[in-house]
């Protein structure tokens, strides 16, 4: 149900500097801080959402010790060889930590190098999900099977979960496996392709059964289509988008694919696999919702339009409508296109036009435009609580500067809020809203620069108005670890699961730690998934040394674990679980 869009760069880019106080409200309570259990999986991992029986939803990212097809790989290419310190034994599947580093990177920058995809070497999957506690972590593989060669699973199909109920039911998105398509061309050469048949789609895991939530295309199109799960509440509804329908050249293609006339000198699943990689372009993007039963098989489907009609003769596969959230009176949120285009100017950019987008609600087959339109640039609403109190945000201009401000609105009444952040002109981006009314996210926290300003975790009580930063209600010894950067999620016993950075030593990607050549490790950032557990029984602190804000830059570190190896722009969305 929440937009996330948070991926390592991109917290360690605007958090790395020291935490600073913001003084909170004698009514705020105190938390613990835990880290998620799957430190021993990835270096870096991140917070999706905590469901009331406390079960959290993890994604890490290029988790340790990959399993490497080494028999598509070409060790008699010097080219390739020279990279390891002892190419014979790489060969036999014997690698030092610095070989297996340098194998790894060879697969994954080799995959998705500068000139596109490289379809002739091995996918993995940059993300994985995990449910658990604060003990114990638990594999969610989405489409994922196991591969009898590793005896384990392929690591090619990633799995990312939005969201969870009752500790049994996950939703998300993932891939189909890759698999290998040997073949031999007119001119006898032969080749060995990694394609797979689904690039995204949505999936339940009910009770570790995985089952695809199929987007509501009519018929046999040929192809499969895009879809992805963001929300699900104890009726077991659940909420996101899928590809309702293909244009006509898009069909076409698709079936020159099956078509050995039409298709060229190419095996179909390739054919297939490159027609996927450009569905978004090829189809209409719209609203789902999915009604489960108990099993988590799909009862029914319902798709939404948008908050207007594109003309018939309109390109309209770029706009789209999409539901992040669902309460559990079945009433979901998110937003539509408007088919209007209007000009404003971001943080440290020039003005430029952009499709606009509104937030909106999809119920009873309905689409629904929340906010006066005239009142903001943009909206989007991100979540929504059983007291049908929406949390999203609104793009206003200050000064000649779009940011985004928090909104909250009631369907009912038609009460509406916009707190202000950190301070006047902050940006300020809400993830989650409980049935208690607090409301948490992140919002920017240095007021003397205008551009790449840091973030806070934050959380808000719509009940009495006050805006602390999260930070502030940690043990001093925790905040001198750790800085939290966003938080993603609350459930209706307040428990918080978090992203916080802190220094780590840095690893390879066996997970064993990098030394120098004096036998020294070396620190780095790291971005954690943290849960945070409210103490009745705490008191604030008041920590030596920590700042009062708004402070002044203290410059960053952004030292990096393996940056030319790791993907890391992502996004995440996600949601809360009332």
């Amino acid at each position: 149900m929440k937009l996330k869009q948070l991926a390592s760069a991109v917290i360690l880019a605007t958090s790395a500097v020291t935490a600073v106080a913001v003084s909170p409200l004698a009514t705020a309570a105190t938390y613990d801080l835990t880290l998620a259990p799957v430190q021993d999986k990835s270096f870096f991992n991140f917070a999706q959402s905590i469901d009331n029986t406390g079960t959290m939803v993890v994604v890490s990212e290029s988790e340790y010790n990959p399993p490497i097809d080494l028999s598509i790989l070409d060790f008699e290419n010097e080219l390739f060889t020279d990279r390891f310190e002892d190419p014979e034994a790489v060969q036999q599947g014997v690698f030092s930590n610095a070989d297996y580093q340098a194998l790894y990177a060879y697969v994954v920058n080799g995959r998705s190098g500068s000139n596109g995809i490289n379809i002739l070497i091995q996918s993995l999957a940059t993300y994985r999900s995990y449910h658990g506690d604060t003990v114990t972590a638990d594999l969610i593989p989405g489409f994922d099977v196991i591969d009898e060669t590793f005896e384990d699973y392929t690591r090619s199909a990633y799995s990312q979960v939005n969201d969870s109920v009752g500790g049994d039911f996950f939703v998300g998105a993932g891939s189909t496996p890759f698999f290998k398509v040997d073949y031999t061309d007119e001119d006898s050469n032969e080749f060995t392709y990694i394609v797979n048949d689904t690039l995204t789609q949505a999936f339940v895991e009910a009770n570790g059964v995985t089952t695809a939530l199929p987007p509501t295309m009519p018929g046999d199109t040929g192809i499969n289509g895009f879809s992805e799960a963001f929300a699900i509440n104890e009726p077991l509804q659940v909420a996101g988008w899928g590809s309702v329908a293909l244009t006509e050249d898009y069909q076409t293609d698709i079936d020159e694919c099956y078509d050995d006339e039409t298709r060229g000198d190419t095996p179909v699943e390739l054919c297939i696999y490159n027609l996927a990689r450009s569905i978004t372009a090829g189809s209409y993007r719209r609203a789902v919702t999915w009604q489960l039963d108990a099993q988590g098989n799909v009862l029914s489907s319902t798709q939404y339009g948008m908050v207007f009609e594109p003309a018939e003769d309109e390109d309209s596969t770029g706009y789209t409508s999409t539901a992040y959230a669902i309460n559990n009176n079945g009433i979901a949120v998110g937003t539509s296109h408007t088919g209007e285009r209007i000009i404003y100017t971001l943080p440290g950019g020039r003005a430029a036009y952009y499709a606009n987008i509104v937030a909106a609600t999809f119920a009873n087959g309905e689409t629904t435009e929340l906010l006066p339109r005239e009142e903001n640039l943009s909206s989007s609403a991100v979540d929504i609580n059983d007291d049908n109190w929406v949390v999203g945000t609104v793009l206003r201009e200050n000064n000649g500067v779009a940011r985004n401000q928090m909104f909250i609105y009631n369907i009912d009444s038609g009460e509406s809020e916009y707190p202000q952040g950190f301070f006047q002109t902050a940006a300020v981006t809400p993830r989650a809203i409980n049935n208690n009314g607090i409301v948490v996210g992140e919002g920017e926290y240095e007021s003397d620069v205008q551009t790449g300003r840091q973030l806070r975790a934050f959380m808000y009580d719509m009940n009495v108005g006050e805006f602390v930063d999260l930070n502030t209600l940690l043990t001093c010894e925790q905040r001198e670890q750790y800085t939290l950067v966003t938080a993603m999620d609350i459930n209706d016993n307040d428990e918080i699961i978090a992203n916080a950075r802190y220094i780590s030593t840095q690893r390879y990607i066996t997970g064993e730690e990098v030394l120098t050549d004096a036998g020294d490790t070396v620190e780095t950032d790291r971005v954690v998934a943290v849960k945070l557990t409210p103490n009745s029984t705490g008191s604030i602190e008041q920590c030596d040394g920590v700042e009062e804000a708004p402070y002044e830059r203290q410059g960053a570190s952004a030292s990096w674990y393996g940056i030319a190896l790791l993907s890391l722009l992502a996004v995440f969305r996600r949601r809360v679980k009332k």
